[in-house]
C-alpha cells in the first residue's frame, strides 16, 4: 500500500481534549505550524457532563475563566463525609470552578482554531514513527504517515504512543491500583429533603465521601433542583460498580427523579506522572499521568502542563533543536510547579487506599488525617510531615498502635519522595536520570509492599 507522508508541520499533537486544545492554541498563537489529529469527531470530543477545574490552572494556563452557561457552580465550601457517614469535616475552601465540560471544550477548541492551529477529525493515530532515538511522525490507521520536527502525545489514558516507545517508562503499563472507575448522572428532585447517611444535603456544599470502596463518592447541586451524584471505585479494592453505586442511591431516595439528565463513565490515571519528554517527543495530560491521585482531577493539572510545554517547545522549535536536553525544561518546571507534590500525594494515596473503611474512617474522626491535609490533597499540595506532628498524632491514635505505626511509616515516605523529587536533574543526563527515576521506584515499591498489618495483628 503506497503512503503518503507530510513534513511541513512544526508539531503534531495527537489528542483534541483539554490538553490538546490548550497547547494547540499557545503554539499557534506563536505562529508554530501545528495541528491536531483525533480519532472521535468534532462533535463528541468529550463527556457529557461537569468538573471541577482548580481556579488557579485558568491564570497559569492564560485561559479566560468560564461564564455564562458554561459555569455551572461556584463552590467555596466542600464537606469531606466517613467511609461509614459517621463523621463530616467542613473544609475551609474549595478553589474550583464546577464547569459544563462540552461548552469548555467547545471554546478552547474554537480559540485554537482562531489561532491557526489546524485539527484533523475522525481519524485514529496508532503509531508513533520513530528514527534511532528520535520521534519523527505518527502513523494513522488509514497507513498514513504524518511527520513533524516534534510530536506530542494528549491522547489521553490510552496513551497511543507514549505506550509504543519502549525507553524508561513511557511504555509502562499501569497497575489496577493506578486506575480509578467512575461514574456520574445528574438527577431532577422534586423535594429539598435531602440525606446522606444522617446528613443534611445542603445546596451550597459539595460533598465528598473519602475511602469507600477505595475511592471515592460526591453529591453536588447544579441547580437548585439538579443533584450530581457520583462514585469512583478503586480497581484493585473492589468488583463494586460505580454506576451500580450511583444508581442505589438514585433508586433508594423517594425525592430523587430516576430518569438520568446528563451522566456517563470512564477510567481515569490516578498515579504521579511519568517522564514527561524525549527526543522530539512529549506528553501532557493524563497521557503523562498528571491527574491528582486523591480525587480524580485531571483538567487543571492538564491545563498547566500544556502552558509550560509551550513555552518550551516554541524556542526549541525555533532553534531546530528538539532533542531532549532542549525538552527537559518542560520535565523540570512541571516537577516543581505540581509533579513533586503529585508523588508525595499519591504516596499517601497508595498507603491510605490498603486500610480497611473502618481504620480510614478512625483516621479522619480522630484528626490524626486533618482538615489542613485533606485541603492539600484536594488543592494537589503537600506539606512536610514533622515529628513533633508524628508524636501528637499518635498519642491520638494510641489505641490502634498498629495503625499508628503504618501511618508513621507511609507519612515520611511522603516526604522521602517530596524531598526525591526536588533532586530531580535540572539538566537531562542518561547515568543520572535513570539513578533518580530508580530511586523513585523504590521508593514507591516499598509502600506497595507494605500492608497496614506488617507488625502482624492487632
Amino acid at each position: 500500500m503506497s503512503k503518503k507522508k507530510e513534513k511541513n508541520y512544526d508539531v503534531i499533537i495527537v489528542g483534541a481534549g483539554i490538553a490538546g486544545c490548550v497547547l494547540g492554541f499557545h503554539l499557534a498563537n506563536a505562529k508554530i505550524k501545528v495541528k491536531v489529529i483525533e480519532k472521535k469527531s468534532r462533535d463528541n470530543l468529550t463527556e457529557d457532563w461537569c468538573d471541577s477545574i482548580e481556579k488557579k490552572a485558568f491564570t497559569f494556563a492564560g485561559i479566560q475563566p468560564p461564564k455564562g452557561e458554561e459555569i455551572r457552580d461556584e463552590r467555596d465550601h466542600l464537606a469531606i463525609l466517613t467511609p461509614d457517614l459517621q463523621t463530616i469535616i467542613h473544609l475551609g475552601y474549595y478553589d474550583y470552578w464546577i464547569v459544563d465540560r462540552k461548552l469548555f471544550q467547545k471554546r478552547l477548541l474554537s480559540n485554537a482554531e482562531k489561532a491557526g492551529c489546524e485539527f484533523v477529525f475522525e481519524t485514529e493515530v496508532v503509531e508513533p514513527m520513530g528514527k534511532g532515538m528520535w520521534v519523527v511522525g505518527v502513523k494513522t490507521k488509514d497507513e498514513i504517515i504524518h511527520n513533524a520536527r516534534m510530536i506530542v502525545d494528549c491522547s489521553g489514558r490510552e496513551r497511543i504512543l507514549g505506550m509504543n516507545i519502549e525507553i524508561l517508562d513511557l511504555n509502562l503499563k499501569l497497575n489496577k491500583s493506578d486506575i480509578i472507575e467512575a461514574h456520574r448522572e445528574l438527577h431532577k428532585i422534586n423535594s429539598k429533603n435531602l440525606h446522606w447517611g444522617e446528613h443534611e444535603i445542603k445546596h451550597d456544599t459539595l460533598y465528598y465521601r473519602y475511602g469507600y470502596h477505595g475511592g471515592f463518592s460526591w453529591l453536588n447541586f447544579e441547580k437548585e433542583n439538579e443533584l450530581d451524584i457520583g462514585a469512583g471505585v478503586g480497581k484493585s479494592i473492589t468488583n463494586k460498580s460505580p454506576k451500580g453505586m450511583v444508581n442505589d442511591f438514585v433508586n433508594s431516595n423517594a425525592s430523587i427523579e430516576n430518569k438520568k439528565l446528563r451522566g456517563g463513565g470512564d477510567k481515569i490515571v490516578i498515579r504521579r506522572p511519568i517522564t514527561l519528554a524525549w527526543y522530539g517527543f512529549m506528553l501532557v495530560g493524563q497521557a503523562a499521568c498528571q491527574t491528582i491521585p486523591t480525587t480524580g482531577c485531571g483538567i487543571g493539572s492538564a491545563m498547566i502542563a500544556a502552558k509550560i510545554a509551550a513555552e518550551v517547545i516554541v524556542p526549541a522549535v525555533r532553534r531546530k533543536e528538539v532533542s531532549i536536553d532542549s525538552l527537559w525544561e518542560y520535565q523540570v518546571r512541571f516537577t516543581k510547579e505540581r509533579g513533586r507534590y503529585l508523588a508525595a500525594i499519591d504516596i499517601l494515596r497508595l498507603g491510605l487506599q490498603k486500610l480497611s473503611e473502618d481504620d480510614t474512617s478512625f483516621l479522619m474522626r480522630k484528626k490524626i488525617v486533618t482538615r489542613t491535609d485533606l485541603e492539600n490533597m484536594i488543592h494537589a499540595k503537600f506539606r512536610k510531615i514533622t515529628l513533633l506532628r508524628t508524636v501528637f498524632t499518635a498519642f491520638k491514635g494510641i489505641k490502634r498502635i498498629k495503625l499508628m505505626l503504618y501511618i508513621r511509616k507511609l507519612t515520611m515516605q511522603a516526604n522521602k519522595i517530596f524531598k526525591h523529587y526536588k533532586r530531580l536533574p535540572k539538566e537531562y543526563n542518561t547515568r543520572k536520570y535513570h539513578e533518580w527515576l530508580l530511586r523513585s521506584m523504590q521508593l514507591f515499591k516499598e509502600i506497595e509492599d507494605l500492608e497496614p498489618n506488617f507488625l502482624g495483628n492487632t
